[in-house]
């Protein structure tokens, strides 16, 4: 039973836990078939102009994207060597036409149908919870230290996010305060980047908001800031220690 096979039979059983299922699977990495073999495993993200030409099955006269949760059971399914895409499922949500039918994980006990409603659902969710600009103003004065206590489970949630996005070197959490009126204490991610494309950084930032789903209170919410040397992503790598480096 892989986790999104237990997110699954969890929400199945309760409804209140189907955020928790959704969330899952918007952050899990997905197998995709596709007609082409390519000579290497291709992992597909936001920010990268990359098309794909994925098999497409009929049944019953309604299409559907095949989806695995494991490279083991998209092969146990293929019967014969195939080629695939390895994408997170947001991405999948963001690039994928919406009219036609998920099937995820056939041939197996926790197989699921996404009907075309709900798909438009799972992207209409996406760009609500899309990262938004705020600018401070210059004498906005910033107190930065140690968080007081972090949503369980967000940083394990951070660290899958930076293994899988190559150009993270260090990840860093802080606690910051804007002092001004109506704000309150909250956290900050900072990611510290190999040079890429500003398509590419905006594609990791975009991993890490979906990443962040579902451990935060209404009202709440974390900054995320790519470290460029100056200003507060500079002032709290000073502060705290990475909570995660990428192995060289």
């Amino acid at each position: 039973m892989t986790p999104l096979d237990k997110a699954f039979i969890e929400a199945t059983e309760n409804p209140d836990r189907e955020s928790d299922f959704y969330n899952l699977f918007l952050n899990s990495d997905l197998f995709i078939p596709t007609y082409d073999i390519p000579r290497e495993r291709r992992e597909i993200r936001l920010g990268k102009e990359e098309t794909i030409s994925p098999i497409v099955i009929e049944s019953n006269g309604v299409q559907f994207l095949m989806l695995f949760d494991t490279e083991e059971r998209l092969s146990a399914w293929a019967k014969r060597e195939i080629g695939f895409v390895r994408m997170p499922g947001h991405a999948i949500v963001e690039m994928v036409d919406p009219s036609i039918h998920w099937a995820l994980n056939v041939g197996t006990e926790y197989f699921k149908e996404f009907a075309p409603e709900e798909i438009e659902w799972l992207k209409s969710s996406l760009e609500q919870s899309k990262a938004k600009e705020i600018i401070l103003e210059r004498e906005t004065e910033v107190l930065i230290g140690v968080p007081a206590k972090i949503p369980e489970g967000l940083v394990d949630s951070f660290k899958r996010t930076a293994a899988r996005n190559k150009e993270v070197r260090e990840a860093f959490i802080a606690q910051v305060y804007y002092v001004k009126e109506g704000e309150k204490p909250h956290l900050a991610l900072v990611l510290r980047l190999d040079q890429a494309s500003k398509s590419v950084h905006d594609g990791i930032r975009d991993d890490f908001v979906v990443a962040s789903r579902g451990y935060f209170a209404e009202g709440d919410y974390i900054d995320i800031h790519i470290d460029d040397g100056n200003g507060i992503s500079y002032e709290i790598t000073q502060a705290v220690s990475p909570f995660y480096k990428r192995v060289k």
